[in-house]
């Protein structure tokens, strides 16, 4: 009987699985229908468990359709080069786990159909500076994370910087479907890039002036930082030169990646260590009422990190089905 039980239950999951592929491909066409179809039968299994996991996870959280780049996100690729097993499969589910404990229903329904979120806004002395957050696929760096945090100048619409993570669950280990671990999670870095615009380097220049010496990119970290400490961390995460999914493509193509991810972290405290390369120490936990002008803008970008998931003590108390509802953060 349980036999038969678990059987039914295998076809019903296949069954499913199968009808978001083919509904997948005729929305797709031919072409990327094609090559969508390569990638499942070079790794089935990575897939066929994305697949299922996100059909439980839009049950659960009584979601919609997921975004079609969503289901064509490569679990096999993810985050870091050489992570073992379906690990990169594990980070996506813990991510996706933690964020549905911890936004509010909006945001998390817009990061579900792929919609920028509009996260907070920090003003500078002449100019006014916006924080979205957006699925990492739609930042042009599909791999190097589940969201991305966008800082956008305002006065011309010019991103300065995008900055690629994952929540990252502490003491505990890979999540599944249904695990939250302790509750307590940091954040994990995939990739902190500026713009390609032909007048970023000019325009980052005049954003760290305006934001007296803060630049843009310590900016991103800070939001960073503040969404660490409301998961109860003392550090995150960043990854390594040497294990940045840059090096998933082929030499030529690794032109592209013009930071220096190692000397980064490292002039920002960070010690080689942790699962992808780099530790990085919270050095604003306890950031006093600001004296300088600098200072409140670090503040207010650490805060904005602060209040957009919740915090350990929130997700222990909400049951794994049902997201925590606050009011969305502009």
């Amino acid at each position: 009987m349980s036999f038969e039980t678990s059987e039914r239950a295998w076809l019903r999951e296949t069954t499913g699985v199968l009808s978001q592929i083919l509904g997948l491909c005729w929305r797709l066409g031919l072409r990327q229908s094609r090559i969508f179809l390569t990638r499942f039968a070079c790794k089935p299994v990575s897939f066929f468990k994305w697949f299922h996991f996100l059909a439980g996870f839009r049950r659960r959280h009584g979601l919609g359709c997921p975004h079609d780049d969503l289901l064509r996100k490569k679990p096999y690729k993810f985050f870091a080069l050489d992570l073992p097993g379906h690990r990169g499969l594990d980070l996506l589910v813990g991510h996706f786990n933690l964020a549905a404990a911890g936004l509010p229903r909006d945001l998390l329904e817009a990061a579900w159909r792929g919609r920028t979120m509009a996260i907070g806004q920090v003003t500078g002395r002449r100019d006014a500076y916006a924080l979205t957050m957006r699925l990492s696929v739609h930042s042009g760096a599909s791999h190097e994370g589940a969201f991305s945090i966008g800082l956008t100048r305002q006065s011309d619409r010019l991103d300065l910087v995008r900055l690629s993570f994952i929540l990252y669950p502490q003491g505990a280990g890979p999540l599944g479907a249904g695990a939250l671990g302790n509750g307590r999670y940091t954040v994990a870095i995939g990739g902190l890039q500026g713009s390609r615009e032909p007048a970023a380097k000019r325009a980052v220049i005049e954003a760290t002036r305006d934001l007296c010496g803060l630049r843009p990119k310590d900016a991103a970290l800070l939001v960073v930082e503040g969404i660490a400490i409301s998961g109860g961390a003392d550090h995150f995460l960043g990854v390594c030169d040497a294990r940045h999914t840059i090096n998933f493509r082929t030499l030529d193509k690794r032109a592209g990646k013009r930071a220096d991810m190692d000397q980064y972290w490292i002039d920002r405290g960070g010690r080689q260590g942790g699962e992808f390369g780099f530790a990085m120490p919270v050095r604003n936990p306890d950031m006093a009422a600001p004296l300088s002008r600098r200072e409140v803008y670090k503040f207010e970008f650490l805060n904005i990190g602060k209040s957009l998931f919740a915090s350990p003590s929130r997700l222990k108390e909400v049951p794994h089905d049902q997201p925590v509802r606050r009011p969305s953060v502009r």
